[in-house]
C-alpha cells in the first residue's frame, strides 16, 4: 500500500509543473498540450457548464475521495512543496514525534467561507460584480495569479537573456518576450497576499487552508463523505501508537476512537506510510472503522448549507446564460487612451459575459502571444483581462486566448470565425495625426490594417487623414499599434493618433 504514496507525488508533481508550464511558456507548445489541465480545475469547470470535466471530478471523488485536492489542484500541490520544506529543515528529533494533531473540524468557518465564495459567485454571474472577486478564494485561479505575477516574470527574464546573448553572436533562434507583459500592481499584491497566508498555514498546519478556507475543498469534502475507498484503520492492527496522527497534514485522524474524518481526508498517504503495523489502508469504506466525528445535527446542518449555496450558485449561472448574450516608420511606446471604451477578445461575447465568468486566473494573459491583454485596475472588472493595443495588436489568425480559457469566459473560435467578429471601432484623433495635422506622408495606419478598413482621403486643407469604414473595422488594434505619433514629426503626444474603442457587444460583419 506504501506504493500509493509514491504514485500520489509522482502525479502531483507531473500535474503542477504542467499546468506551471502553461502559464510561463508563452510559445504556445505547453498550452498545445496542456490546455485541458486548467479546464478540468472545479471552479472554471463549472463556471463554463463544463460537464464531462465536472462529471470526470464528481465520479472521481465519489470513487476516491479528495483525490483532487492531492493530485490536480496546483495550490493544494504547493502546499505539500512547502510541508516537504519544512519537514527538511526540522531536526530528526521533532520529525520522530511528527507535527500534527487531530483538530476537531472548522465546522462553522468552512461553510462561512462557502457561502461567502457562493454569495460573491453568485452575484458575478448576475452581473453586479466581477467574477474575479470570487476568483480571489478559488484555488486554481489564486496559483494562477502566483504563478502569473512570479514566475513568468523570471522566465521571461531568463528567456531574454538568453535571446540576448544568442542575438550578439547573430543567432535568432531565441525570440525574447517582454518580462513585465503580464505585471500589474493589483493582481501582484493580490498574489502576494495569497501567497503569504498559504504558505504561512502550510507552515504552520498543513492542510489547514484548503480545510479552514478553501470552497473547493468544502465542496468535494461533502461529497468525498460518501466515497467508496478512503482512508481505514485496522483496530486488530492498531497499536495506538499514534504514528498516523502525527504525520497527517490534514489533522483528520482521531487515533484515540479510531476515526477519520473522511470530509477533511485530501489522500495524501501519508499516514500509511508512517504506520509500522500496516494498519491503515486504502480501501472501500466499512461503517465499524471509519466515520465523522461531527456530531448527527451538524452533519445534516452542514449538508444542507453545502447543497443550498450551490444550488444558488448553479441558478445564477443559468440566469447570467440567458441574460447574456511592419512598416518602416518606428514604433513609439504609447499610453492608451484614457477614457476609450474597452475591448474585450473574439470569442468573449460581450464584455458583460466576460465579467460574469472570468476568475482572473491570468492564464490568456500569460499566454498571449502578442502582448494585448493586460489584467483590468478597474473595480468593475478587477484583475481580469483587458485589451491594450500599445504594444501589440490582436493578429487575426491567433485563437490561443480561445483556445486555452477553462471558464467560458473567452469561448473557442476558429481563425475564420474571428476575422469577421467585431470587437470594436478604430477613432481618429486628426488633430495629432502627423499626416493630418501637417502634412507628412505617413498612412501606416491603412497599410496595417488587415481588413483594409481604413483609406487615406484628402481633407479641405489639402493633408491626407485617416477614414475608417466602421463596416468592415473589427478593432483589432494594428492601427494603433502601428502608428507613429510622437516619434516622427513635430508631435509629441503620448497616444497614438488612432485608437480602438471597444464594442460592449460582439457582432459579426
Amino acid at each position: 500500500m506504501k506504493i500509493l504514496k509514491t504514485l500520489r507525488v509522482i502525479l502531483a508533481v507531473l500535474s503542477i509543473t504542467a499546468i506551471t508550464l502553461v502559464f510561463v511558456d508563452f510559445t504556445g507548445v505547453a498550452a498545445g498540450y496542456l490546455s485541458w489541465l486548467p479546464k478540468i480545475q472545479l471552479v472554471p469547470a463549472l463556471l463554463a457548464l463544463n460537464v464531462v470535466a465536472l462529471a470526470i471530478l464528481a465520479a472521481l471523488t465519489l470513487l476516491a475521495g479528495r483525490v483532487y485536492c492531492s493530485v490536480i489542484c496546483p495550490l493544494g500541490i504547493w502546499q505539500d512543496i512547502v510541508n516537504y520544506l519544512r519537514h527538511i529543515f526540522t531536526s530528526r528529533k521533532k520529525r520522530r514525534l511528527g507535527r500534527f494533531r487531530y483538530e476537531a473540524a472548522s465546522t462553522r468557518l468552512r461553510i462561512g467561507f462557502l457561502i461567502v465564495f457562493a454569495v460573491l459567485l453568485a452575484l458575478g454571474l448576475a452581473g453586479v460584480i466581477a467574477t474575479s472577486l470570487a476568483g480571489i478564494l478559488d484555488p486554481y485561479s489564486a496559483y494562477g495569479r502566483m504563478a502569473g505575477q512570479f514566475a513568468v516574470p523570471l522566465w521571461r527574464s531568463g528567456m531574454s537573456m538568453l535571446a540576448d546573448k544568442a542575438a550578439e553572436s547573430g543567432h535568432f533562434i531565441i525570440d525574447a518576450y517582454p518580462a513585465a507583459a503580464a505585471f500589474n500592481i493589483g493582481v501582484l499584491a493580490v498574489a502576494i497576499v495569497t501567497f503569504v497566508v498559504t504558505t504561512s498555514m502550510a507552515w504552520a498546519g498543513g492542510r489547514a487552508y484548503c480545510n479552514k478556507v478553501c470552497p473547493v475543498g468544502t465542496i468535494l469534502g461533502f461529497l468525498s463523505r460518501y466515497s467508496l475507498l478512503r482512508i481505514t484503520i485496522d483496530t486488530d492492527r492498531c497499536n495506538r501508537c499514534g504514528s498516523c496522527g502525527r504525520k497527517c497534514k490534514a489533522s483528520c485522524i482521531d487515533t484515540k476512537n479510531h476515526i477519520v474524518d473522511i470530509s477533511r481526508c485530501v489522500d495524501c498517504m501519508d499516514c500509511i506510510g508512517a504506520c509500522s503495523q500496516g494498519a491503515i489502508s486504502f480501501a472501500p469504506r466499512r461503517k465499524a472503522t471509519v466515520g465523522n466525528p461531527t456530531s448527527a445535527p451538524d452533519t445534516r446542518r452542514r449538508a444542507f448549507l453545502v447543497g443550498s449555496t450551490i444550488m444558488a450558485g448553479s441558478l445564477a449561472l443559468r440566469a447570467a446564460d440567458k441574460a447574456t448574450d511592419g512598416g518602416l516608420a518606428p514604433i513609439k511606446a504609447k499610453k492608451p487612451v484614457a477614457g476609450s471604451a474597452p475591448a474585450v477578445p473574439p470569442g468573449a461575447i460581450s464584455v458583460a459575459h466576460l465579467r460574469s465568468h472570468c476568475t482572473a486566473c491570468q492564464l490568456c494573459i500569460s499566454a498571449c502571444p502578442n502582448g494585448v491583454l493586460k489584467p483590468s485596475s478597474s473595480l468593475n472588472s478587477f484583475m481580469q483581462p483587458v485589451m491594450e493595443f500599445t504594444a501589440g495588436y490582436c493578429r487575426p489568425e491567433c485563437t490561443t486566448c480561445a483556445d486555452i480559457c477553462p471558464a467560458g469566459a473567452i469561448k473557442p473560435i476558429s481563425a475564420e470565425e474571428k476575422t469577421a467578429v467585431k470587437i470594436g471601432t478604430a477613432v481618429v484623433n486628426p488633430d495629432i495625426c502627423i499626416s493630418a495635422a501637417y502634412g507628412q506622408h505617413c498612412g501606416s495606419c491603412a497599410r496595417h490594417c488587415p481588413t483594409q478598413a481604413i483609406t487615406m482621403v484628402k481633407t479641405d486643407n489639402g493633408n491626407k487623414r485617416p477614414a475608417v469604414d466602421e463596416t468592415c473595422c473589427i478593432g483589432c488594434g494594428s492601427c494603433e499599434y502601428h502608428c507613429p505619433s510622437g516619434a516622427a514629426g513635430q508631435i509629441s503626444a503620448s497616444t497614438a493618433a488612432i485608437h480602438v474603442e471597444g464594442s460592449s457587444v460582439h457582432t459579426v460583419i
